[in-house]
């Protein structure tokens, strides 16, 4: 699939370096005009520092069935990449939060942030809060912290409402709560989250799209807001966000 995409570079007059190294090393796309990854989104997240960081718009060839940042199909890269080449494209610059554990330094993810009982059978106890006000402790398996993009991803699965990915929003979904009133809210940007862990008999877990958030026990509170830097994603010009939910999901 690499080997077509570098093919098809070529013969419409686009210079190419290429790496299979996962993640990549540290500035390979520094004054590229854009990054192509093959995989699912979980590899194209994998590419989501080195973007914001070179300000490099990506785009991701689906290796698998249900991408939503990796959108375009092996099958249509003959047609669809030449089309990409030629300059007839969108940066579509999607939101992130950023988080912190106490006196920690910020961290990004792209499609949630989530905080879960260290052991599996056990309820995690939770408080949230924003800026100064308590908004509610938690008895639950844990929480994520969805951005519009990640809206789709575990927050869905949580239960939790699908958000446009132009919303400046940060989204949080309780996970099998221990109160049938427990429901997602939705926090504008520009608030502060704050999150603490309350009586736990295990330390609890935390995780910034899939992966561990960080290498050693967790310092709460951890702050969790929606970040100024954005993560900028190439599309094609007639991309429909609601296309892929359609087809993705199975909706009518």
């Amino acid at each position: 699939m690499a080997l077509g995409l570098e093919r098809i570079a070529k013969e419409n007059g686009v210079s190419t370096i290429v790496t299979s190294d996962f993640p990549c090393r540290p500035g390979f796309i520094k004054g590229t005009d854009a990054c192509f990854v093959v995989g699912g989104d979980g590899t194209l997240l994998g590419m989501m520092n080195e973007a914001v960081q070179h300000n490099v718009p990506v785009a991701g060839i689906r290796h698998g069935k249900l991408g939503f940042l990796a959108t375009f199909s092996p099958e249509e890269m003959d047609r669809i990449l030449p089309v990409l080449f030629s300059g007839q494209y969108q940066v579509r610059q999607r939101s992130m939060i950023v988080f912190q554990e106490g006196g920690g330094e910020s961290k990004f993810a792209l499609n949630d942030l989530v905080i879960k009982s260290g052991s599996k059978g056990r309820l995690a106890r939770f408080s949230v809060h924003v800026e100064n006000e308590r908004v509610a402790d938690y008895a639950c398996d844990g929480i994520v912290f969805s951005t519009p993009t990640g809206s789709t991803a575990y927050n869905l699965a949580a239960g939790g409402p699908i958000a446009h990915p132009d919303a400046q929003v940060v989204l949080m979904t309780p996970i099998s709560a221990h109160s049938l009133t427990s429901r997602s809210v939705v926090f504008p940007a520009g608030v502060t989250l704050k999150v603490l862990a309350l009586d736990n008999v295990d330390e609890p877990f935390i995780a910034a799209d899939g992966q561990p958030a960080f290498n050693k026990k967790p310092d709460f509170p951890i702050q969790i807001s929606l970040a100024r830097e954005t993560f900028p994603l190439l599309e094609v010009n007639d991309h429909s966000h609601f296309r892929v939910l359609r087809n993705k999901l199975k909706w009518g």
